[in-house]
């Protein structure tokens, strides 16, 4: 493709590429598109707006697994942004629903929910900074409502210290929800549309235990050359075979050719 034959552009040049990229998608042309902002990827260039179009490309390619995979790096620099999760969360629906169609098994259906939207919508230091008032202003309330006199500055600090108290626990609800629900440093998503095979050891010749679907969030644990060792949400462990999973907070895996994972 001419478009990515040029050396590493200036950023007039790049500024320019996601413009073509742009049209391609919009023309229908979409492995075009995805290859170019997958390109605009390897050279360093990250945005929101770029992974987004690029998981726009790649459902239209029938490949949701790297939609996902797009999806999830753009909510790791946007954690607030709501159309891209109601995206994401779209897409886990729709496979979960084929898996379930196909396989007759549960399917994988979108892992947030209300807490995590909310908490989604917070970074984690502003989350903190809430807990700290609250537990500053509730405390404050209790001691000050100790050495009060009167009855009615009795009642009003003895109606405002629940009241803080109740907004400490909703921040500590959310520190956790935060903590435990985000995409952690080793999680990544399985790309291959036929899936990952899960092997015993770090090569092609190993025996496959099971094959991991489409999509699917798992644990990096190690590496052992270009294999990654993983856990699946089953707790069931396995080498990958290289490009088999994408880390939201690695550095990005690109399509690349087709591979017997």
């Amino acid at each position: 493709m001419a478009l990515l034959s040029s050396p590493a552009p200036a950023q007039e040049s790049v500024g320019e590429t996601f413009r073509a990229a742009n049209a391609a998608l919009s023309e229908g042309r979409h492995q075009e598109a995805a290859a170019a902002y997958e390109k605009l990827l390897a050279l360093g260039f990250e945005s929101p707006n770029l992974l987004y179009n690029l998981a726009v490309a790649e459902r239209r390619l029938g490949r949701p697994g790297r939609a996902i995979y797009a999806l999830e790096r753009l909510l790791r620099l946007e954690p607030g942004d709501d159309g891209a999760r109601r995206f994401l969360d779209d897409l886990r629906t729709e496979v979960g629903k084929a898996r379930r169609r196909d396989e007759g098994t549960a399917g994988l259906f979108p892992r947030r929910g209300f807490l995590h939207a909310a908490a989604a919508r917070m970074r984690e230091r502003d989350i903190a900074l809430l807990t700290l008032l609250a537990s500053f202003l509730t405390f404050g309330l209790l001691w000050v409502r100790r050495f009060a006199r009167g009855e009615a500055l009795r009642l009003g600090l003895g109606i405002a210290a629940p009241v803080a108290a109740a907004a400490l626990l909703t921040a500590l609800v959310l520190l956790w929800a935060k903590a435990r629900l985000e995409p952690a440093a080793g999680e990544a998503i399985v790309l291959s549309p036929t899936g990952a095979a899960l092997h015993e050891g770090p090569t092609s010749g190993s025996p496959e235990s099971v094959r991991l679907p489409e999509g699917d969030v798992v644990r990096v644990l190690s590496r052992a050359g270009d294999w990654t060792e993983v856990e699946d949400e089953g707790g069931r462990r396995g080498w990958v075979a290289p490009g088999a999973v994408g880390e939201i907070h690695g550095p990005f895996v690109p399509a690349g050719p087709s591979s017997p994972w």
